[in-house]
């Protein structure tokens, strides 16, 4: 069924996890695996349900995030993957949609699901997927992600040769933006779908990563550099982007918003809050309901 779709998946010392993930993934389906296990921590038991099917490359010398990324796309022998992480699951009675999808749309380079959001201890915390199921010729898959990329990697099946055509991923952006920066150009660049089913859960941690940096400048600088590239992907396909200073201001408004939440939540005084704003630039091209957004964020206590 799914002979021609890789499941690439990075791990760093998650077995438990690791396993789960597996488990949510009929056999029955015959896809592939790839593993790119970042430190040498899996155990040959974890991966037994899908042994025969699975290519697992081990290393002792833990990596980056994105280069362990790019390092298991590049294991991909398949036509299509996807990219979930570790700690994801699907949705096992969901996920025979994806031959329905392949075999509707056989141009497509991107087919992009929906997904639920997870906590550690697998609540859901929200959902997104698309309006309703549709194709988009390039490069008219992007504008309905102009603003950021509201799907998550295990929900999205990339054509393999699509993305290394697109360079992968860049490792320069080391913790956000890289990942959003690649879907983005593969849609600018490729043709769209979108199916409006839910087929698996991204799952979210107290403290992760984007909870420990987004109030900082080097993460706002990330994310203007990204507009700025996205920008310039545009600009070589002659594709209008009058109102690029309006959409780049917005993305940076909203992050800056996202960052002053997470201070709130963490007890930060006003002092601190109101610095952290100052330190940065200022949005001015922003939606006026942003905006209003991050002075209320920063008055309420």
């Amino acid at each position: 069924m799914l002979e021609e779709v890789t499941f690439a998946i990075p791990t760093y010392n998650r077995n438990e996890y690791l396993k789960r993930l597996l488990h949510s993934i009929p056999a029955s389906l015959n896809a592939n695996f790839v593993i790119s296990d970042n430190g040498n921590y899996v155990q040959e038991e974890t991966i037994q349900i899908h042994r025969d099917k699975t290519e697992i490359i081990s290393s002792e010398e833990v990596i980056g995030m994105y280069d362990n990324w790019n390092k298991v796309i590049g294991l991909v022998k398949t036509d299509w993957f996807f990219i979930p992480s570790d700690d994801d699951l699907y949705y096992s009675e969901e996920l025979y949609i994806i031959c329905d999808a392949l075999r509707k749309y056989p141009n497509a380079d991107v087919i992009i699901f929906g997904h639920n959001v997870i906590d550690e201890n697998d609540n859901i915390l929200s959902e997104w997927l698309p309006d309703k199921e549709e194709q988009y010729l390039m490069p008219k898959g992007f504008y309905q992600f102009k603003y950021g990329v509201n799907a998550r990697f295990p929900s999205i099946l990339f054509r393999t040769e699509h993305v290394r055509k697109m360079g992968g991923i860049d490792t320069s952006y080391s913790f956000t933006a890289g990942d959003s920066l690649l879907v983005q150009k593969c849609l600018i660049n490729g043709n769209t779908v979108f199916i409006d089913k839910i087929i698996g859960a991204y799952r979210t941690w107290p403290n992760n990563f984007t909870n420990q940096l987004i109030a900082s400048k080097a993460w706002l600088e990330k994310i203007d550099r990204w507009q700025d590239e996205i920008a310039l992907e545009l600009s070589k396909h002659n594709i209008d982007n009058n109102d690029f200073e309006l959409v780049k201001d917005e993305v940076y408004a909203q992050n800056l918003l996202n960052g002053i939440h997470v201070m709130k939540r963490n007890n930060e005084n006003l002092f601190s809050v109101v610095k952290f704003v100052l330190s940065n630039r200022l949005p001015w091209n922003a939606t006026i309901r942003t905006k209003f957004h991050i002075l209320k964020s920063i008055a309420l206590k």
